[in-house]
C-alpha cells in the first residue's frame, strides 16, 4: 500500500468470501446497497444499506458479500498519523463520508486527478477520527442478526415479522441467506482438501444437490 488510505468498490453479481485473517490495514466499510456479513468469531454480523462498520488495525475478520451487494471499503495504513477508533463495531457514518464515498465510486471518479482522489480522501480521515463504533446493535439490525443466526444453522427465522424485516432490508430471503451459508461451508470443505463428493457429504447435501451449487457459484467456488 503506496498511500495512506485506499478506496475499494465491490460491485459485482458473484457471491464474494474474503479470506478469515488480520489485516494490517484499519478498514471503513459503507454499504451502499446490498447485505454484507462481518465474521468476528463465530458471529456473522450484518451490515446491510446506508450503515458503516469499523474494522481496527490487526482485527481477525472475514467478509462474506452478498450477490449485486455495492460495497465501499476504505483500507488505512498503519503509517497514519491520525488517531484512529480502537473498537470495532457499527458506525454512524457523517453525511460528509458517505458523499464521499459515493464521489470515490461514481462512474466520472476515474477521472479524478491523483491530487483530488488525495485530498477526499484525507477529508474522510479526519472525519474517520471522531467515529465511535458499538457492537450493540439496533432493533432492526438486531432483527436482521436473528435472521442470519438461524439461516447459519439451516433454521427458519423465528418469526413472520423477522423474516419481513429481512426482505425489507435487503431484498433478500430466509432460504437465499440459508444457500449463501451453505455454499460458505461447501467451499470451506473443498479448500480444507476434501474431494467435491466429500465436501457434499461433510455438509450434508445430496451429490445433485452439490453440483447444482457448483454450477451456479462457480466464480465463488474458482476464486
Amino acid at each position: 500500500m503506496k498511500t495512506t488510505s485506499e478506496h475499494t468498490l465491490y460491485h459485482s453479481t458473484p457471491l464474494i468470501f474474503t479470506p478469515r485473517k488480520r489485516r494490517y490495514t484499519a478498514n471503513l466499510l459503507y454499504v451502499e446497497d446490498g447485505l454484507v456479513l462481518v465474521r468476528l468469531g463465530k458471529a456473522d454480523i450484518p451490515v446491510y444499506a446506508g450503515q458503516g462498520f469499523w474494522l481496527p488495525f490487526e482485527c481477525l475478520h472475514a467478509l462474506t458479500i452478498t450477490p449485486s451487494t455495492r460495497l465501499h471499503q476504505l483500507a488505512i495504513s498503519p503509517r497514519t498519523q491520525h488517531l484512529l477508533p480502537e473498537n470495532v463495531g457499527h458506525v454512524a457514518l457523517p453525511p460528509l463520508v458517505t458523499a464521499s464515498f459515493i464521489e470515490l465510486g461514481a462512474p466520472f471518479a476515474s477521472t479524478l486527478t491523483t491530487k483530488q482522489t488525495h485530498q477526499i480522501q484525507a477529508v474522510m480521515l479526519d472525519q474517520i477520527t471522531h467515529l465511535a463504533p458499538t457492537q450493540q446493535l439496533d432493533a432492526r439490525t438486531q432483527a436482521l442478526a436473528d435472521c442470519v443466526a438461524c439461516a447459519q444453522t439451516g433454521q427458519p427465522a423465528v418469526s413472520a415479522a423477522q423474516h419481513y424485516q429481512l426482505q425489507a432490508l435487503t431484498q433478500l430471503t430466509m432460504a437465499q441467506l440459508q444457500e449463501y451459508f451453505t455454499v460458505r461451508q461447501l467451499r470451506a470443505a473443498i479448500k480444507s482438501g476434501k474431494s467435491r463428493e466429500n465436501a457434499a457429504v461433510a455438509v450434508g447435501l445430496t451429490p445433485g444437490d452439490a453440483e447444482s451449487l457448483y454450477a451456479r457459484y462457480a466464480s465463488t467456488f474458482a476464486s
